[in-house]
């Protein structure tokens, strides 16, 4: 194992024990400059271009599109490939790496925001949400996202990913069910995914699958 793949990793175990909002925002603090050149390059993170590809293939955009924990832009990035007029805000809790989307000129608003405080703050007209990496750590749960898909209105589409643990094991499969049979939302669909495009060994790589769920908001 090189030892640009060594930091890599360790910078990734560091995210999964990540518990705290406080957590969050400590670690993306000296994490934010080395996000894109040694997590995603060196560990082959495709997480973002998968869900933003989802999104585009399934919905049209006809409107402002919402990114839940932007970070860097990576998500925005690759939307803006697919649909280059498209007018993107972001979100994250931390303000290190809403820095450096910034600077990438991607969005047209950025919004520093914990998703567990009130989300007055938050517009509601979007035509579509996504979220790719948000919802991959403990402390935000199935919970915090029924009361995301609530703020938002009617008709609003959603591209959601979520940890293929967490999804299984805290609630979020449960929660989908009911929303649906409740009619809170329609048209769900779920994809398996690989976060990761490199199947090197050697890495060790864990989580390395997420559930990308579609759905729009009845």
């Amino acid at each position: 194992m090189s030892k640009t793949e060594k930091n890599a990793l360790d910078l990734l175990k560091g995210a999964y024990n990540l518990i705290t909002p406080d957590d969050n925002k400590k670690y993306y603090e000296g994490f934010a400059p080395f996000y894109d050149s040694v997590f995603v390059k060196d560990l082959g993170y495709t997480y973002p271009t998968v869900v933003a590809n989802l999104l585009v293939e399934k919905f049209t955009i006809d409107g402002p599109i919402c990114d839940i924990g932007c970070g860097t832009g990576l998500v925005a990035n690759e939307i803006k490939k697919k649909a280059p007029d498209a007018v993107i805000d972001g979100v994250d809790i931390s303000q290190d790496m809403i820095q450096i989307s910034r600077e990438k000129n991607l969005y047209r608003n950025l919004l520093e925001l914990n998703l567990e405080d009130p989300l007055d703050s938050l517009l509601q007209d979007y035509s579509a949400v996504v979220s790719a990496g948000t919802f991959t750590h403990g402390h935000l749960g199935s919970e915090t996202l029924k009361r995301l898909i609530s703020h938002f209105n009617a008709s609003t589409k959603f591209v959601i990913g979520i940890n293929f643990d967490h999804y299984h094991s805290k609630g979020f499969e449960k929660q989908f069910k009911a929303l649906n049979e409740t009619n809170i939302i329609s048209c769900f669909e779920l994809n398996e995914v690989k976060v990761y495009n490199k199947d090197n060994k050697n890495l060790n790589i864990k989580n390395g699958k997420a559930c990308v769920c579609s759905f729009s908001k009845t």
